[in-house]
């Protein structure tokens, strides 16, 4: 039974965590890292959603040796208490790991990465400023489509921490949650490395730090500027802040 999930931030390095994960024997990153399986849009229309979810894990396991720790990272979940709730209601046992990275930064990574993949023809500051009319609705939907503004233009309410830990502790004791950061994973890897391995009960193992993820050069327009100040206000009205994370993490 899947055992660990890594939740997000999308952007913050889960992909580098699940794939330093995948190279410990005792654990086992679901095919393709992600399954999308409590965010998928016909989830919350199954009447059996055991049956559903363990029909696609069991697709995504094809060189499963029976190790005992089984992992999907997919960081959209963190996003949405529904799909954090899905996750604990399908094992209660289960362990879960967020990363979190400076909303600014993470919001321009996630920007370009939607306009890389011809999903965005905004410019960033636009996107922007855009994001509360794109995402107005959708929140109410009970089906999140994988062409969604909600999971493609998200970019700064994504970054909105502060609501996703405290919904996230409400549903989860404490002692199956562990926060990290992705400057330390990046600066501190070894010692990181071990806090997750204690926080998983397994034996520490030698896995060397790289860079799994190297974003494409962009070109950087004058209005880019302007789209990073946007956010840095943005986030600073809302005291989106490490103090104010780490007071809800420690509370």
């Amino acid at each position: 039974m899947l055992n660990l999930h890594i939740i997000g931030v999308q952007k913050a390095g889960t992909t580098a965590l699940a794939s330093f994960l995948h190279q410990h024997p005792a654990i086992y990153v679901v095919d393709g890292k992600e399954a999308h399986v409590f965010d998928h849009p016909l989830y919350s229309e199954q009447s059996d959603k055991s049956t559903f979810a363990n029909k696609i894990y069991k697709s995504k396991l094809s060189n499963y040796l029976d190790q005992p720790i089984v992992c999907d990272a997919t960081p959209i979940t963190v996003f949405r208490p529904e799909f954090i709730q899905a996750c604990y209601q399908y094992n209660t046992d289960a362990k879960f790991i967020l990363i979190l990275r400076d909303p600014v930064e993470r919001a321009i990574s996630h920007y370009r990465m939607s306009q890389s993949r011809s999903q965005e023809k905004c410019s960033m500051l636009s996107a922007f400023l855009l994001e509360p009319f794109r995402l107005k609705g959708i929140k109410k939907s009970a089906s999140w489509k994988f062409d969604s503004p909600f999971r493609n233009h998200s970019y700064l309410s994504r970054g909105c921490y502060s609501g996703q830990l405290r919904n996230l502790y409400n549903m989860i004791p404490k002692q199956q949650v562990l926060v990290l950061h992705q400057e330390d994973l990046k600066n501190q890897h070894k010692e990181v490395m071990l806090h997750v391995f204690e926080f998983l009960g397994i034996q520490p193992h030698d896995i060397p730090p790289s860079q799994v993820y190297v974003g494409k050069q962009t070109t950087v327009r004058p209005s880019d500027r302007l789209a990073r100040l946007y956010a840095s206000v943005y986030f600073f009205i809302r005291r989106e802040n490490p103090k104010k994370w780490n007071k809800i993490i420690n509370s």
